[in-house]
């Protein structure tokens, strides 16, 4: 990405407590973002869902369920991608939690009990990365603009 793009790209902070009854905020925030950006109803659907796995993972399990903590989701919105960043600095993702599940969807008794959110994730998503920087967790994911949509960038 060139720095001219960086530039023109819309920008849009939201900051949660980390409170399981407020991430509905962050669902009809996202939602609305993406109805107006992508042309099917579906796919602005599947981005809320990915946001707001993110966002409750980050409150069940980085602050284990405890408020008064910083949930922050950063949305950037490039000529050609819709870029989210989920951040807080609770407990750090398990290294196991990054690995790829493999089971066999067909066998009900082989579905694994945790971890379908970024299973379902990564699919919906074209790219989907984890960092743990100087205490600061941050989830990434990028999905890129079926067509340009309404806004000139």
């Amino acid at each position: 990405m060139d720095e001219d793009e960086e530039k023109k790209a819309i920008r849009i902070r939201l900051t949660l407590d980390s409170r399981l009854d407020e991430v509905f905020l962050v669902g009809l925030s996202v939602r609305s973002i993406c109805a107006y950006l992508f042309p099917s109803e579906t796919e602005a659907s599947q981005l809320e869902i990915c946001v707001v796995e993110v966002v409750n993972n980050a409150i069940k399990h980085s602050y284990r369920l405890e408020p008064g903590h910083d949930v922050d989701i950063n949305i950037a919105i490039y000529s050609e991608r819709i870029e989210f960043k989920v951040s807080n600095t609770g407990e750090p993702m398990p290294s196991t939690k990054a690995l790829n599940l493999d089971f066999d969807p067909k066998d009900v008794r082989a579905l694994p009990e945790g971890g379908m959110g970024l299973h379902i994730i990564r699919s919906i998503m074209d790219e989907v990365s984890y960092q743990c920087l100087e205490g600061i967790n941050t989830v990434t994911m990028c999905k890129r603009l079926s067509k340009k949509g309404n806004l000139s960038i």
